[in-house]
């Protein structure tokens, strides 16, 4: 019986991170990065930083959670073994352990942005085994910031040097890149290594029939029904579409680009408008009639449509666009608006500081010092209007037809 309530209390300590002299114990969590495959495969591998990574969690009493991993550059700010690691650093860990500070990032700016976002108030801590820079002193962060660029420096050089390489293939009279529709690729006859471009009988078939039809006035959807009717193999696709079309007779100049409108307005104020009608309960439909009643202008085309404004609202986050406060409020019409039309006869109510701390702090807004939690207090200040100064954006300049 002793022996298994010992087992018991055993199992119980590791679930909730205690010792056996009850002191809590501090999470970790990995992550490592390759640049490509081969490295994934040969000397810098993952496995190799990751058994790393559980060595000096080891040694220095460390619970190591999880280990997240990317093959990708370390240019690269979209990654999403980082972004899960982070993600989990802010919910369940106290240290985020790499081999090195480049495997986090070989970018100055990402690197300054991550710091600034989960390290800056030593809450959590940041650890680089090979590396013996503490991050909470001035000297240990100016060592970081050369280590950095020293870490740019080589990415941009291994850059460069691959832009020659391409630059001098082309200039060779060779062939590099993607193949673009109506030519194939065949090996060269003075240089079996190299690749260069010849016409593609069956390809150029199609190219001269959409010519034909182009100069016929025969519109770009009506000519993609054509050729997905007649079973014709697009470039990538499974079918043809318009702008398959239009993008090919952009490429082959027998078609003009579409010329800008002239707007007086910015992107980020029809994005705001469109935002505020969502929020007050209005359809796709609606908003879009609203746009152009107003006076907005779409980029291209004669006015906003149905299907434009569906296709908006997939690239405009509320976090980039409006500030915490307007993010709150278009959130307290929303939910008004909701109220009513569900028929209560309460009068609406809306939520507690609480309960929109935690909003704010799902949604990926930063408190005016920068850290990604918020408290109760600070929302109320927040909707009194204190902290507007913080969240002002300087005016936009209008777009216009010449704005490249």
């Amino acid at each position: 019986m002793a022996a298994e309530r010992q087992r018991q209390g055993a199992t119980a300590r590791k679930e909730i991170g205690t010792t056996d002299r009850g002191e809590m114990v501090r999470t970790a969590i990995g992550y490592v990065r390759v640049s490509t495959d081969m490295q994934a495969s040969e000397g810098v591998s993952l496995e190799a930083q990751q058994g790393a990574i559980r060595q000096y969690c080891e040694l220095h009493g460390l619970r190591l959670l999880s280990t997240y991993q990317d093959v990708l550059s370390g240019g690269k700010s979209q990654r999403p073994g980082l972004a899960d690691a982070l993600s989990r650093l802010r919910r369940d860990a106290d240290v985020l352990v790499v081999v090195k500070f480049d495997r986090l990032s070989r970018s100055i700016r990402h690197f300054c942005e991550i710091y600034e976002t989960y390290f800056r108030d030593g809450a959590k801590e940041l650890v680089a085994i090979r590396e013996a820079i503490r991050l909470d002193s001035a000297l240990g962060r100016a060592l970081i910031s050369i280590l950095l660029v020293f870490g740019q420096m080589e990415r941009e050089a291994v850059g460069e040097r691959t832009r020659e390489a391409i630059q001098h293939i082309r200039r060779s009279g060779y062939h590099f890149g993607k193949v673009p529709y109506g030519k194939r690729v065949i090996r060269a006859p003075d240089n079996p290594r190299m690749k260069v471009l010849v016409d593609d009988e069956k390809q150029q078939a199609v190219v001269a029939q959409i010519q034909e039809w182009v100069e016929a006035g025969v519109g770009t959807g009506e000519i993609a029904k054509r050729l997905n009717a007649a079973g014709v193999v697009p470039p990538q696709a499974k079918r043809w579409t318009k702008h398959t079309i239009y993008s090919l007779c952009l490429r082959l100049h027998q078609l003009q680009p579409r010329p800008h409108n002239e707007r007086a307005h910015s992107d980020e104020e029809v994005k705001e408008a469109m935002l505020g009608l969502r929020a007050r309960g209005h359809t796709h439909a609606q908003i879009a009639a609203i746009l152009n009643e107003v006076g907005f202008i779409p980029l291209k085309g004669r006015g906003f449509t149905e299907r434009s404004v569906r296709k908006l609202f997939r690239y405009c986050r509320e976090t980039q666009v409006l500030s915490p406060r307007r993010f709150l409020e278009a959130m307290f019409e929303r939910m008004q608006y909701e109220h009513a039309a569900a028929g209560h006869d309460e009068p609406f109510q809306r939520p507690g500081f609480p309960t929109l701390a935690k909003v704010l702090t799902d949604a990926g807004y930063v408190t005016p010092k920068g850290h990604a939690r918020w408290w109760p207090a600070q929302v109320q200040q927040l909707l009194d209007g204190r902290f507007d100064r913080f969240y002002m954006r300087p005016p936009r300049a209008a777009v216009s037809a010449h704005d490249d």
